[in-house]
């Protein structure tokens, strides 16, 4: 592999002996299969359509610690199919992507180790221009915008409402906070909406 790691700061890397097997049965126990072959994870999934994962250890001081990782991450680390180190420094790679419609996520909660491989960030920017999820910097419309908190009819109501009613009525009424509101009326989210 190139010598194109992971971006940003680097964190403390997971131990493989930290991870007991508790928490690998735990996280076995709440793998649903799915017909496509992809090893869905049930959970919250945050904003980007991946799910994060945890485990606790005790570390060398005898203080009992938390650590998060993503789930695929976490699938690929247990899974023995990877060395530890290509874990922690490099990406996690989705190789089931390619199955799904561009503007569908959903395969970011596939945990099987089998749909995943290493790469560095290059060979995770190529595979992902390659099938056709690069969005050239521009985010996804509406709804299929995964920080989307609203649908495209409430986003709708907020616009035909503007002056109507106010800002932060209409958040509470949506159960939004202010900003989104305010973001929708200054033309900065939902521009593709008619005002």
């Amino acid at each position: 592999m190139k010598n194109c790691k992971k971006s940003g700061v680097k964190g403390e890397p997971h131990s493989i002996i930290n991870i007991s097997n508790y928490y690998i049965q735990k996280f076995a126990d709440k793998v649903e299969i799915q017909s496509s072959g992809c090893h869905f994870l049930k959970g919250n999934k945050i904003n980007t359509g991946y799910v994060n994962w945890w485990y606790r250890y005790e570390d060398h001081t005898g203080e009992t610690r938390m650590r998060y990782i993503s789930a695929h991450r976490f699938s690929a680390f247990t899974s023995g199919k990877f060395k530890e180190a290509e874990v922690n420094e490099y990406c996690v790679l989705h190789d089931c992507d390619q199955y799904y419609e561009d503007d569908d996520v959903s395969y970011r909660q596939c945990v099987n180790p089998d749909h995943l491989f290493i790469g560095t960030v290059q060979d995770n920017a190529l595979d992902c221009v390659a099938k056709g999820r690069h969005r050239n910097g521009d985010p996804r419309p509406g709804e299929l915008n995964s920080n989307s908190k609203l649908t495209q009819s409430q986003a709708q109501f907020v616009i035909d409402n503007h002056y109507i009613i106010k800002q932060k009525d209409l958040a509470t009424q949506l159960g939004v906070h202010v900003s989104t509101i305010e973001c929708i009326h200054g033309g900065k989210t939902w521009k593709h909406l008619a005002r």
